[in-house]
This record gives C-alpha cells, sequence and structure tokens, in this order.
C-alpha cells in the first residue's frame, strides 16, 4: 500500500479541509467504519469476558487487573499520545513521523526492560508477589503498543477508518481464539494474560501493514519541537485517561478479592463507553482539528457528534442501571452477586463519559490540550483520595463517592466547552434536553413493568423492559429530535446518490 497523501508529499502542499459536504459526508462515513472498529472488540471482549467470569474468581480478575494496571500504567506515562500530536498537526512532514517514531519506540522497550529483570521486586514491592511471573510476559504490550503509535495515527489523519476496522477485526480474532482455548483448557488467568499480549501484537503488525507507512531515519530535533507542546499535554491527557492508579491503590489497601469486583463492574462501564466513544473519539477530533478558527463550522459539527453521543449513551446506561442485578443474575452464578450496585454506579459515570468524549475531542482539536489535561488530573487524583478514604466501609459506600465527586466536577469541562463554543453553558447544555427526556420517559416505563406485572419469571421481566424501554425510546427521539435527524440523514451517503 502506498503512504498516506499528506505525509508523501512536501509540506507545504499538504491539505487543509473544511467542513464541506464532502467532508461531513467522510465524516459520517468514518464514524459508521469506526463504530465497527469499535463494536467488533466490545462484543468479543463482552463474550470473553463473561466466559472467563464463569471460569474465574474476583480475585483471579484482581491478580490480573493489578499485574495490568502496572504495565498500563508505564503505558499511560510513555509519550505515545505524540502520535495524537501527527493527527492534529495542520503540516506534516516525514521528519515528525520518523521522529515520533523512534521516541515512542525507544521509550517502550526501555520500559519493558525492568518488568523482566525485576519482576520479583516490583511484585513484592506492591504487596503481591504472585504478579512477579505475570509481569514480564504482560510487559510485551509495552514495546508493541508504543511501536503501533506513528502507523496509526497515520491512518486516522487519512480518515481510512475502513483499515482500522479491519486491523481491528483480525487483532480481536486472534486474541478472542487464543483466550476461550486456553480457559478451556485450564489455563485459569493465564488465558487473560494472553489475550492481552496477541491482541497487541497482532494489532501492532496489521497497523503497520493497513497504514503503508514505514519508519526511516529522518530524525529532526525541531521536528519533535513542532509537536512537543500539544504533544506533552496530549500524552498527559492520555496517561490520565489510561492510567490504573484507582486499581493500584484499592488492590494494594483493599486486596485482590475487592479488586476483582471493582474490575468487573468497570469493564461493563467500558465497553460500553468504548461503544461511543471508540466510535466518535478519533472521527470528531480529526474532523474538528481541520475546522480551527471556523467558529461557526467548529460549531455544527460539534452539535451533531454530541446529539449523537448523548442519544446513544443515556439511554444505554440507564437501561443497564435498572436492569444490572437480574443481568447478572440470569448470566453469572451468586460470587459476582456484589459487583451489580458498582455496575449501576458506573452508568452515573457512563452517561458522563459519553458526552464528555466528545468535549475532549472539541477541546483538543482547538489546541487546549493542556485544559483536558488539567481536568483530567484533578479528577484522577480526587479518585484516588476518595478511594483511600471509603475503601474500608465497603465497595458499595466507595462508589457512591467516587460518583458524587465526578457529578461535582463535571459542570467545569461544560464550561470550557461553552468558552470554545463562544456560548452559554446553559445554551451548550440545552442540546441535550431532547435524549434526556427521551431517557426518563423511557425509564418510567421499564421501571413500571415489575410494578403493573410482578408475577413475571426474571428473564421474561428482563426482556419485557428491554422491549418496553426500546419501544418508548426510540419514537421520542425520533420525535423531539426530527430536525437533527433530518439533517444527520441528509449527510449519510447512498448508493448511486451524492449527500446533499
Amino acid at each position: 500500500m502506498s503512504a498516506p497523501a499528506d505525509i508523501a508529499k512536501p509540506e507545504a502542499d499538504d491539505y487543509h479541509p473544511h467542513l464541506t459536504t464532502g467532508r461531513s459526508v467522510s465524516a459520517i462515513v468514518g464514524v459508521l467504519w469506526s463504530s465497527l472498529h469499535t463494536l467488533i472488540p466490545t462484543v468479543s471482549s463482552a463474550v470473553v469476558f463473561f466466559v472467563s467470569a464463569l471460569f474465574l474468581s474476583p480475585a483471579d480478575f484482581g491478580l490480573v487487573g493489578l499485574a495490568s494496571s502496572l504495565v498500563v500504567s508505564v503505558i499511560a506515562f510513555s509519550p505515545v499520545a505524540f502520535g495524537e500530536a501527527l493527527v492534529q498537526r495542520k503540516t506534516l512532514s516525514k521528519h515528525h513521523a520518523d521522529t515520533v517514531f523512534w521516541l515512542t519506540t525507544g521509550f517502550g522497550l526501555l520500559c519493558f526492560t525492568p518488568f523482566v529483570l525485576a519482576a520479583g521486586a516490583i511484585g513484592g514491592a506492591v504487596g503481591n508477589p504472585d504478579i512477579a511471573a505475570i509481569l514480564p510476559i504482560l510487559a510485551l504490550k509495552i514495546p508493541l503498543d508504543l511501536a503501533a503509535a506513528v502507523p496509526n495515527s497515520m491512518i486516522i489523519r487519512s480518515m481510512k477508518f475502513k483499515l482500522i476496522a479491519v486491523r481491528t477485526a483480525v487483532a480481536t480474532m486472534v486474541s478472542v481464539i487464543i483466550c476461550m482455548t486456553m480457559l478451556f483448557a485450564g489455563y485459569g488467568y493465564w488465558a487473560l494474560v494472553a489475550s492481552q499480549v496477541s491482541a497487541s501484537m497482532v494489532a501492532c503488525a496489521m497497523a503497520f501493514w493497513v497504514s503503508g507507512w514505514q519508519p526511516g531515519i529522518a530524525v529532526r530535533w525541531s521536528a519533535l519541537k513542532d509537536l512537543l507542546n500539544y504533544g506533552i499535554f496530549a500524552s498527559g491527557n492520555r496517561m490520565l485517561s489510561t492510567i490504573k492508579l484507582d486499581h493500584l491503590v484499592l488492590g494494594i489497601f483493599g486486596g485482590t478479592v475487592i479488586l476483582g469486583l471493582f474490575i468487573f463492574a468497570q469493564r461493563f462501564y467500558n465497553m460500553l463507553t468504548q461503544l461511543v466513544g471508540g466510535a466518535l473519539s478519533s472521527v470528531t477530533l480529526s474532523l474538528l482539528s481541520t475546522l480551527q478558527g471556523d467558529t461557526d463550522k467548529t460549531a455544527q459539527a460539534f452539535g451533531i457528534a454530541s446529539f449523537v453521543s448523548a442519544a446513544v449513551s443515556l439511554p444505554m446506561f440507564g437501561a443497564l442501571a435498572i436492569t444490572a442485578p437480574d443481568l447478572l443474575a440470569l448470566l453469572l452464578d451468586d460470587k459476582w452477586a456484589d459487583a451489580a450496585f458498582p455496575v449501576q454506579a458506573f452508568c452515573v459515570a457512563g452517561v458522563l463519559a459519553g458526552i464528555g468524549v466528545v468535549q475532549a475531542a472539541l477541546i483538543k482539536s482547538q489546541g487546549k490540550a493542556q485544559w483536558w489535561f488539567y481536568y483530567q488530573l484533578v479528577q484522577q487524583s480526587t479518585s484516588v483520595l476518595v478511594i483511600v478514604l471509603t475503601y474500608s466501609y465497603g465497595l458499595p459506600t466507595l462508589m457512591i463517592a467516587l460518583m458524587i465527586k465526578s457529578v461535582l466536577l463535571w459542570p467545569v469541562s461544560v464550561l470550557m466547552t461553552a468558552k470554545l463554543l463562544k456560548r452559554s453553558a446553559w445554551n451548550y447544555l440545552a442540546g441535550f434536553r431532547h435524549p434526556v427526556v427521551a431517557t426518563l420517559a423511557m425509564g418510567i416505563g421499564m421501571l413500571a413493568v415489575p410494578y403493573l406485572l410482578p408475577n413475571l419469571s426474571q428473564i421474561t421481566k428482563l426482556a419485557l423492559q428491554l422491549t418496553v424501554g426500546a419501544l418508548i425510546y426510540v419514537p421520542a427521539i425520533l420525535l423531539l429530535s426530527r430536525d437533527l435527524i433530518t439533517q444527520l440523514i441528509r449527510f449519510l451517503p447512498s448508493k448511486g446518490k451524492p449527500a446533499t
């Protein structure tokens, strides 16, 4: 495959697109492919997740989770988000890409070494020597994920989201097969370890293949300086969004059982937020980055993305909050019953995260990555503080405190977004009124089912609640938001007919 057009041309010829109809159609198609790229691993992860829960205990989940938190924390502190700076930059040369590649790859190899040479000491330092055997294998993710940063950025920059979906499908298929085979063969939590490493390995190889990009030796300090300001804060944002300090603190102080239940509930939250955020974040960042300086078109694109995010995340997490106890009871055995309330609590965070992913894309696309960094820094540091103060009172109390903290801090992100849009916070929030009203109507209908029909079996009640919820929400959102939905439909390409 040939290199992406914007890296193959001289820097002066770099393309500067705007929000024309063609660009909007590309963004819509990008969201569709990006949704597939997100849907494939999310569905596969859900299958593996539930099958693993049948074979493994909360303590097993906690053990692998503690080891993973150490590895992911190292990746979080890496310069991997300099790849995002390649996407955001208007003009790009080969010097930029080569410099970032050798920066990330060298950092990855450097950080992998301690996990091989000092795994036992690391295990002792976190108070769990059992993870010493896991760390050298799991740490292979570090150099693999960092080496893939630049080719992944080349794909996103050129908006070739179909290729991302292909890469993801192959990597997911391989990791699922390995994990399921090892679970049924009786390898226990090693199946989860192998699944994570194999996914990173295949994803790295596929990223180079589908991007067509190859590293060179055109490394320049001046190229790094061009990316430094954005790259540092983008790396900080990625660090705060991916670092697992909450897992580390909870695993060290609370133990692997409570950590396992916490991770189990968080996986529900992560899988669903990926369905929304994974599809929108890359496309929205790429699109909004091309609109820097055009306030009206930025507001238009942001408004559409925000509506889509809210219209999906609100009913999704609302329905999960209502049905979580019955859903877990039907799918899993009693050892996971204590995870029901944490799942419901994470639904609050899920609603905020669904909206926040578009806020983050806007803020970063306008060159204000430092704003999102400081916001995430406050969120993460206060989460750790809440865990330290409340873990001894039990997981339900801890979850309530975490969600209250998140809700109290969320208005800060609203104010940042409103400032960039040059509108009031109330005007911005008013854009969510239709999804909120439709979701409230859906929730009332779902909650009414067990009161009106109290003698239903658990599975019948669950199925009826979900059916009633869908029958209420879909017509409600279509009716309330018909003008905006009509506008969205115009941008969807149809066979043999250009979008208008």
